[in-house]
């Protein structure tokens, strides 16, 4: 399978879980030895991700909901018109390519705008008044990666040795900062390099213990600043405050700024007390 069957054919029903277990084998082998296809998959479930959670079902405004109205008797006195007019069957007319199709696709931009209006309602306004300021999408990154790491993580970077990492991040122009949270028991699974839709690279490193897991992940910044919503009283000082910590989605995230131009976003399912003693007691 090529990059553009996968995008073309398998890439959307692959996120919303649609593959036959055929298909399925098939796009995963492909994922597993293509770097581009498996940022634009995590990059596609992200989008997924925060549509779902942003476009929760309200009751359309009335302003809007009266223009899809005015839309729809509008297609239906044109279509009226027209076949009175011309004598014509408005079931075969509807069929042609003629005059009548393109006042129907005159009358439907209405539709097509006022369907926009809706979406954008949502987004804008969320579910339940959630502000869409609250969605940061390097978060979204990290989050679904790490969910699809926890079921399978499969390295690409030969390194033995935490120093081999940290030469090998180094020369793909981030962080050399490798954490080490052996103390708090867990094992370093491995890590990989990929390139972001825009062809940055970001680096993941996996870590495994008895009591959970944690990612990192490193990317540029691209001016991201620390946003709203930092989980506050921790009881901890960590570096002199150079980490922030966010619930976010159910999962305890940390972002910190190893090194300009770049971030550091560490994710684990643990609550967030004993996510941040896990990153107290680790050194990067």
């Amino acid at each position: 399978m090529d990059c553009k069957t996968y995008i073309d054919k398998y890439l959307s029903a692959h996120v919303d879980g649609e593959l036959s277990a055929a298909e399925l084998r098939e796009a995963e082998e492909h994922l597993a030895g293509c770097v581009n296809c498996r940022a634009r998959f995590a990059e596609e479930r992200a989008v997924k991700a925060l549509l779902r959670e942003r476009a929760a079902l309200r009751r359309t405004p009335p302003i809007v909901r009266g223009s899809i109205l005015a839309a729809l008797d509008a297609i239906d006195s044109a279509g009226a018109k027209d076949a009175a007019g011309r004598g014509l069957d408005r079931s075969a007319s509807a069929d042609c390519g003629g005059p009548l199709s393109m006042r129907r696709a005159r009358v439907w931009a209405p539709i097509a705008i006022a369907a926009v209006a809706v979406f954008a309602f949502v987004i804008l306004h969320g579910g339940r008044g959630t502000s869409p300021a609250h969605a940061i999408p390097p978060f979204d990154l990290a989050i679904n990666n790490y969910a699809q790491f926890v079921e399978h993580f499969e390295p690409n970077v030969k390194a033995s040795t935490p120093a081999d990492l940290s030469d090998t991040y180094i020369e793909h122009q981030l962080p050399g900062f490798v954490w080490d949270f052996r103390q708090r028991g867990y094992k370093m699974v491995g890590a990989r390099l990929d390139r972001l839709p825009d062809g940055s690279p970001v680096a993941y490193t996996f870590y495994r213990g008895d009591s959970g897991t944690i990612l990192c992940t490193y990317m540029k910044s691209h001016g991201l600043q620390p946003p709203p919503g930092e989980a506050q009283d921790l009881g901890e000082s960590v570096y002199g405050g150079e980490h922030h910590y966010y619930e976010y989605k159910g999962y305890s995230v940390c972002l910190s700024y190893p090194r300009t131009g770049c971030i550091c976003i560490l994710v684990s399912q643990h609550p967030m007390k004993q996510f941040v003693q896990d990153v107290v007691n680790s050194t990067p």
